[in-house]
């Protein structure tokens, strides 16, 4: 005699659960995803846009090779004045002298912090550093300079106060929104699958009770 089926008529129980219904969807592993890529992509670009900043020159007030002496005017004073010079040798702040609008003259002090910027496709590095507390009509003399060494004088704001700053501020850029999108990222991926395990559970559940039900005996 056939001996009826172990499961009767209806078949096996359902043991398994096609992953398009699971709630919710796989679309948010990708939004977690980018959301991680963002935190890196914003990350980067803050930290390259800071550093550009604190290392880059705006411009030079003036610019004085060997011998040379350019005027330029200063109509807000109130900042650093940085002694730049393109020579790879020759970092001697003494090599050049500020004429003040009263007529002497100042020299230039040993920076206590290093600076190193290129603009126009020259290398420039910092040597002397002057206060600007005066406005009017200042002189860039570089007597002492020696021959083939260009120097030039840019407004440096706070100084080593502002390299600082810089640097602080793109350190915050390259870890703030990395971790943060990287954190973010992860707890939705991680909500995502726990979720979506639970969802999955919960249909085979569903579906053991269904097919008990249909073979005329309670759920287990």
């Amino acid at each position: 005699m056939r001996q009826p089926p172990p499961y009767g008529h209806h078949g096996p129980p359902p043991t398994g659960v096609d992953p398009r219904e699971l709630r919710p969807g796989r679309r948010w592993y990708v939004v977690g995803g980018l959301v991680v890529f963002a935190g890196l992509a914003a990350a980067l670009v803050g930290f390259v846009v800071t550093v550009f900043s604190t290392v880059g020159l705006s411009g030079f007030e003036a610019r004085a090779a060997a011998g040379e002496s350019v005027g330029f005017t200063v109509e807000e004073p109130g900042f650093q004045l940085g002694l730049y010079t393109n020579s790879g040798q020759e970092r001697n702040p003494d090599a050049c002298v500020l004429v003040l609008p009263d007529g002497t003259e100042s020299g230039f002090a040993r920076p206590g912090y290093s600076h190193e910027a290129t603009t126009g496709g020259e290398s420039w590095t910092l040597v002397g550093t002057g206060e600007i507390t005066a406005p009017g009509e200042y002189a860039l003399v570089c007597d002492g300079a020696p021959v083939g060494a260009d120097f030039a004088v840019a407004d440096n704001g706070e100084g080593g106060a502002a390299v600082v700053k810089g640097v602080a501020g793109a350190l915050l850029w390259a870890f703030v929104p990395s971790l943060a999108g990287l954190a973010a990222g992860v707890t939705i991926i991680f909500v995502t699958a726990v979720r979506r395990h639970r969802s999955q559970q919960r249909l085979l559940a569903e579906r053991h009770w269904q097919a008990a039900h249909r073979r005329g005996r309670a759920p287990r």
